[in-house]
């Protein structure tokens, strides 16, 4: 797999590596900034009506993919290592052509029966702006296909980067100038500002997908004793994920946010929605979600090699708390200085929600647990565990909409989610032990982290009633608690620290309990 012309080999990993990283960091920054830009610039009602408009947009998204995206990812590089050029075209085509169809019909629904969504959301005044929703709906989904399935599956994720990158940037200015020039907008402009920006991503990566199937139209089939997947496999594979994307997305924060504009209003739902964005920006910074493109099948190449389940969680292990040090700050700050840090992220208006923000990065820990469970069971090909567990998970949005008509509160709500996520998570954890793979992560390590964190917030909830912290000082209290922590409890266990020392000898010695020989 390492020769120079096989498009899925070693040389063109890493070109590919270096593009996704910097482009990922790139887009991940701007989209960034966008999100604090539209929490300053969007009134409190404003905001939630524009969350409640991005919610509906990535439902409509989400149940336009019917396991056609999955289906791409797991043909399209076997028709490129061994289809002739013009089979390759062919079935980009169709399975484009497909997905645009469904994504056009989903935009149409949504533009044309925005009232009654916005009837059904109790934000009649919002239709106009779940109409225009739905022109985002169908023009993002044709981006979102063109830059994230084709492109980034053919290894040009230099071009499907530069496509995110054209999306997150022409939303960062657009809001970036209202901001400076000190101007309030509505949701209808904040969605006018989104579909302009999918358009400059989606004409770009139209153009750029283009050009690689012209490239791509004389080359001549590598062997001619290749057989395409049947058809029966590639619908149960689509069915399957299908039906785990909707049990997954019955559950999610969007669907919860439009529970919550409904039953609590729009301030309620620009709270709860800012509070998931940042914890997703942040999610979106770690270690599991940022290489995941990379880490991810290099992962499973290493099962697939050796079938050696133990090796493959050490690995898995090792990613997983790389993620759990970076994020464990994060958590204490907002958790000590909350109000202070969600003041600076989105205004004054937004100081309240400190403590949500608290209680939703507490989340993203389980939902980083989530993915590496995910994973493990995917490359173990036990997807029924996921499959059977997420049916138990339908039950959120029901006792949801029961805590929150019952007068709950937004951290009550997150709780639940919580405490959902844990049970599914080690629900499959068990299952996976019972069929016989044991699936450790090196657990002492991380109550030790959890621990010394602890006990690193009670001191500096101490020391806020002693003293005064302002931006700077409480920042720089979280990141010394934070390498004084991580250097103290040494995450990694014995076997994590043998295999680390190989790629780096003193990191071995400072992050595991018995030093490296």
């Amino acid at each position: 797999m390492s020769g120079s012309g096989n498009p899925y080999g070693g040389a063109a990993l890493r070109r590919s590596a270096l593009a996704y990283l910097a482009g990922r960091v790139a887009s991940a920054l701007l989209t960034f900034l966008a999100f604090a830009l539209a929490a300053r610039v969007l009134p409190l009602e404003a905001y939630g009506t524009y969350m409640a408009a991005l919610a509906a947009m990535e439902t409509g998204l989400a149940l336009s993919t019917p396991g056609l995206d999955w289906v791409t990812a797991r043909i399209l590089p076997e028709y490129r290592m061994h289809a002739a050029g013009r089979a390759i075209v062919s079935i980009i085509c169709r399975l484009a052509g497909m997905q645009m169809a469904f994504y056009s019909c989903a935009g149409v629904v949504l533009y044309f029966n925005a009232e009654q969504v916005a009837s059904l959301l109790r934000m009649e005044a919002a239709a106009p702006v779940l109409s225009l929703a739905g022109a985002v709906l169908a023009v993002e989904g044709f981006g979102r296909l063109y830059r994230e399935q084709m492109l980034g599956t053919l290894m040009r994720q230099g071009a499907a980067q530069s496509a995110q990158v054209v999306r997150s940037g022409t939303l960062a200015f657009l809001l970036a100038s209202d901001w400076f020039a000190g101007r309030e907008i509505t949701a209808l402009d904040a969605v006018r500002y989104e579909l302009m920006a999918a358009c400059g991503s989606t004409g770009l990566g139209a153009v750029l997908l283009l050009r690689e199937m012209w490239s791509l139209r004389y080359r001549m089939a590598p062997s001619g004793d290749w057989k395409p997947p049947r058809r029966k496999q590639l619908f149960k594979l689509a069915v399957n994920t299908y039906v785990s994307y909707l049990l997954a997305f019955a559950y999610g924060s969007q669907m919860l946010i439009l529970i919550v504009a409904r039953i609590l209003g729009a301030d309620a739902a620009a709270v709860f929605g800012f509070s998931t964005n940042f914890s997703d920006q942040v999610r979106r910074y770690l270690p599991t979600d940022l290489l995941r493109s990379v880490i991810q099948p290099t992962l499973i190449a290493f099962f697939s090699r050796r079938r050696d389940f133990g090796g493959f969680m050490l690995r898995v292990g090792i990613w997983f708390k790389s993620s759990m040090i970076l994020l464990m700050p994060v958590v204490v700050y907002f958790i000590v200085f909350g109000g202070m840090g969600a003041a600076l992220l989105g205004g004054e208006r937004f100081q309240e929600a400190g403590s949500v923000i608290a209680l939703m990065l507490v989340g993203t820990a389980l939902t980083i647990l989530r993915r590496v469970v995910e994973l493990s069971c995917n490359v173990v090909l036990a997807t029924d565990l996921y499959v059977r567990w997420g049916f138990w998970l339908l039950a959120v949005p029901v006792v949801a909409v029961f805590l929150l008509t019952s007068g709950g509160s937004l951290s009550e709500l997150i709780t639940l989610v919580i405490c959902s996520e844990a049970f599914f998570s080690f629900g499959i954890i068990l299952a996976l032990r019972r069929r016989g793979y044991p699936f450790r992560l090196g657990w002492g390590g991380l109550f030790r982290l959890a621990a010394w964190y602890g006990a690193g917030a009670c001191v500096l909830v101490w020391s806020g009633l002693q003293a005064r912290f302002d931006m700077a000082t409480s920042v720089a209290a979280c990141l010394l608690l934070g390498a004084v922590g991580t250097l103290v409890a040494k995450p990694l266990s014995a076997a994590e620290g043998a295999l680390v020392s190989d790629w780096s000898p003193r990191g071995a010695r400072l992050l595991s309990r018995i030093p490296a020989a």
